[in-house]
C-alpha cells in the first residue's frame, strides 16, 4: 500500500507545494517576492490525467509541459516527466496488490522515486544559474526529494521482498 501511496504524496506535493521564488518589480507596489507552486511545471499532466487523455499522457504535445524556468522549458520538462511516472507507478501500484504482479510494482516504484530524484536534482542545478540562485527554492522542492527518496527506499524494498 506504501507503494500507492508515495508516489501519489510525490505527485501531490509536486503540484501544491512552492517550488520557487521570484522577486518581482512594479510601479504601483515596488519589489515584492511570490511564491511560484510546482503546479506551474506539471498542470498540464495532471490535467490530462484528469480528463482520462491516456495517449495524450504518454506521446501528446498537450500534456506536455511548457514552462519556462530560467529561459528553458527543460526543467519544466523533466519534472512533468517524473510526475508522469510517479502516475503510472502509483497505478501499477494498485494493480501490485495482487500476489503475482508484486515486483513490477516494486521496479516502477524505484523508478519513480529515481526519476524524481534526478529532476529534482535538475531543477535545483538549473536554479544556482538564477539570480537569486539556490535561496529561490522553497520547501515544496525539498519536500519532494524527501518523498522521493522514501519512494525509492520503499521500492528497494519491495524487491527484496517485504
Amino acid at each position: 500500500m506504501i507503494r500507492v501511496i508515495l508516489p501519489l504524496a510525490i505527485v501531490a506535493a509536486m503540484f501544491f507545494g512552492p517550488f520557487f521564488s521570484e522577486t518581482t518589480s512594479g510601479s504601483a507596489t515596488g519589489s515584492r517576492t511570490s511564491m511560484v507552486a510546482g503546479s506551474y511545471f506539471i498542470e498540464e499532466a495532471v490535467t490530462c490525467v484528469r480528463n482520462l487523455n491516456y495517449t495524450g499522457f504518454a506521446f501528446g504535445d498537450e500534456c506536455a509541459s511548457d514552462a519556462q524556468y530560467n529561459g528553458s522549458q527543460m526543467s519544466g520538462s523533466v519534472l512533468s516527466g517524473a510526475a508522469k511516472i510517479s502516475i503510472v507507478a502509483a497505478v501499477l501500484g494498485v494493480i501490485g496488490i495482487l500476489p503475482f504482479i508484486g515486483r513490477l510494482t516494486s521496479i516502477a516504484t524505484i523508478g519513480a522515486g529515481l526519476a524524481t530524484l534526478g529532476a529534482v536534482g535538475y531543477f535545483m542545478m538549473s536554479a544556482t544559474r538564477s539570480a537569486d540562485g539556490l535561496a529561490s527554492i522553497q520547501w515544496g522542492a525539498y519536500l519532494v526529494a524527501g518523498l522521493a527518496l522514501l519512494t525509492l527506499i520503499s521500492g528497494l524494498s519491495g524487491v527484496r521482498g517485504r
